[in-house]
């Protein structure tokens, strides 16, 4: 796990390598990661009170998605938590063995089936193939875009967004929506 100052990896806040295994350390790790991303103040009738930006649940099947479905033949490489003043990244080496676009409603599948049935029998997953559709329903009740799942040759990333503004989010569609306009008119397909 790593928490850097600001919004991009230029500078460590800090670093937590991992040193106990997956069954022991899991919870630990949770609540780790769960203490040290960013909070918001809340202002409530009489007390103020801090509420993490992120739910609890989310990153916990994010992480023990994280660890389960990892391709362990890619060496030199683990499971990674980012975590920036505005996201939490989660990582793992390995392309989804199914399409990202049917994490929610596709039939289960795991890569490694037998750390996939120890971590259920240790109460960590359940092998039902709803970790997904905990981690999009959680970050609807608290209100914050959709998780963004990237896949390059050999990592799959998801990515939970702090709150943004619907202004804001409408603006950044717009661009993306100029730079496809301009890119589709500058390099058109089939030709």
């Amino acid at each position: 796990m790593i928490r850097y100052k600001g919004t991009s990896r230029v500078e460590t806040e800090y670093e937590k390598p991992g040193v106990k295994g997956y069954a022991a350390g899991f919870e630990g790790l949770v609540g780790y990661i769960n203490d040290h991303v960013p909070r918001n103040e809340v202002l409530g009738q009489a007390l103020r009170r801090e509420v993490r930006m992120y739910p609890e649940r989310a990153i916990r099947e994010l992480v023990a998605n994280a660890m389960v479905h990892q391709e362990f033949g890619i060496s030199g490489t683990g499971p990674m938590v980012e975590i920036f003043d505005d996201r939490v990244e989660i990582s793992n080496p390995g392309i989804p063995l199914i399409d990202p676009l049917r994490f929610i409603d596709h039939a289960p599948r795991s890569r490694n089936e037998i750390l996939a049935d120890l971590m259920r029998r240790l109460g960590v997953c359940e092998e039902r193939g709803s970790g997904f559709d905990k981690v999009v329903f959680e970050t609807e009740v608290f209100q914050l875009p959709a998780p963004d799942i990237r896949v390059d040759s050999t990592h799959t990333r998801v990515i939970l967004f702090a709150h943004q503004n619907l202004s804001d989010m409408i603006a950044k569609i717009r661009c993306a929506l100029v730079i496809s306009i301009v890119l589709y008119f500058t390099f058109p397909i089939g030709e």
